[in-house]
């Protein structure tokens, strides 16, 4: 196997990141040991293809108008989005409070109408314009009592459905807002906190709470549906994945801190099937929780997870049997497009892997420090399939551009903070959101 040579590599900020060079300055990464392309303590996530023989095919980029919910949509399935080969940035905006020891910035924006809507960490909802970043209104969600109620990670995700805003916070409430307001039309308050970004779509929003209580509401009216309950966990991630909904099967999928994934009836909360996302094996410490915090994605009649306790599985959708599955563990929502799914592992090793038979294509190593040895606090989110590159991101401020076809780097860029939520792409529109709670648009 031919391995990148990053000590030699000299790249083009982000002009070099979408293939116009010299746009911003020339930077060099500097990295300390050889890195190499597949993980050196397993040979499970070496490449089941020799170099060349199997040639990535991909569909056609589109330009989709919105990114409306976590995910893209509620199946957490967008396939290839169009960007342009050479993004300039057009500008850049504050959207309230960022991370801190207390709260934690969770949710990434939602774009609907040409409109972007945050949620910051102490609960403010803002709209901005897409085209220049201009604040429309902003919302303070506030808890019920002023007391020790109010927790911490209190602003959780947001989601859009017929020109609603729906917002999940920390103090266990669910807003339905104007979209043209921020108004509030209708408000749900469960006691547990929820730190999950809803899912929207036919006329149902679904929300999971700390206690792995999963609550279908009316998206109209913010009447309960139905509830289900699945056991806890004493120690899990911060943060979750959200529920994925097809509303023409009538499933949804939730995935639980305990690493257990289950189907539901979505219309009556009928329990379809549970199957676990854990392995024995543990690559490093923080492997023992069993959390799922990669958000599972719906595939016509398959089902793609990822549990953090390293086990990636293809599911059938209607009987849970499992069609294949890769000791593979992460955090991030894998990325699906044509015939291959793309996982980054908690090694930030980049994968592209056949979707009908779990073999591995190509394995790049995600550079996230300067040091190989130090990678303590730091993650990566991504991948986002975005004008044919894998764009990912990492908390230490990094956000790398990397080629599908076989996952050679093919640049970076330096922001002012961490990203610790993957990118979103709209109407051609990069958007990455930093710790601090700033959105930098690129188009």
């Amino acid at each position: 196997m031919k391995y990148f040579d990053y000590k030699k590599a000299t790249v083009c900020g982000l002009a070099i990141l979408l293939s116009a060079c010299g746009m911003f300055g020339k930077e060099k990464l500097k990295l300390d040991g050889e890195r190499v392309a597949v993980l050196q303590e397993s040979k499970m996530l070496a490449p089941d293809f020799e170099p060349g023989t199997l040639k990535i095919t991909l569909p056609q980029p589109y330009v989709n108008n919105s990114w409306k919910q976590t995910g893209g949509n509620s199946l957490h399935r967008m396939e290839h989005l169009q960007a342009s080969q050479s993004l300039k940035k057009v500008w850049d905006a504050s959207v309230g409070t960022g991370s801190s020891k207390r709260d934690y910035l969770l949710a990434a924006p939602v774009v609907a109408y040409k409109v972007v809507f945050t949620i910051d960490a102490e609960a403010n909802v803002r709209a901005l314009r897409l085209d220049d970043g201009e604040e429309i209104w902003s919302k303070e969600l506030t808890p019920l009592v002023e007391d020790e109620y109010e927790i911490s990670m209190k602003g959780a995700g947001l989601a859009e459905f017929n020109r609603k805003i729906y917002a999940t916070t920390g103090f266990g409430s669910v807003f339905a807002l104007d979209m043209k307001t921020g108004k509030q039309i209708w408000r749900f308050d469960e006691k547990a906190p929820i730190r999950i970004a809803p899912t929207v779509a036919n006329n149902m929003v679904f929300v999971q709470t700390i206690e792995n209580t999963l609550i279908a509401l009316d998206a109209q009216t913010g009447k309960e549906l139905w509830r289900n309950k699945t056991a806890t966990e004493a120690t899990t991630l911060v943060g979750g994945a959200s529920p994925a909904y097809d509303p023409f099967q009538d499933v949804v999928i939730a995935a639980f801190s305990t690493g257990e994934l289950k189907a539901f009836k979505a219309s009556t909360g009928s329990e379809l099937w549970s199957t676990l996302l854990t392995s024995y094996r543990r690559t490093h410490a923080l492997a023992s929780i069993n959390g799922i915090k990669a958000n599972p994605i719906i595939d016509g009649s398959v089902v793609f997870a990822l549990g953090h306790s390293n086990i990636l599985a293809a599911i059938d959708l209607r009987t849970g049997n499992r069609i294949w599955e890769r000791e593979i563990g992460g955090i991030s929502q894998p990325w699906v497009a044509g015939k291959y799914i793309y996982v980054l592992d908690n090694s930030f090793n980049l994968l592209a892997i056949e979707k009908a038979s779990g073999k591995i294509v190509w394995n790049t190593n995600v550079p996230v420090t300067n040091n190989e040895e130090n990678t303590s606090g730091i993650f990566a989110k991504g991948p986002v399939l975005a004008g044919n590159r894998l764009l990912v991101t990492s908390s230490n401020g990094y956000v790398f551009a990397i080629s599908p076809y076989n996952g050679k780097i093919i640049g970076y860029i330096t922001l002012s903070d961490g990203v610790s939520v993957s990118p979103v792409v709209a109407r051609g529109m990069v958007l990455f959101t930093t710790n601090d709670a700033e959105i930098a648009a690129y188009k």
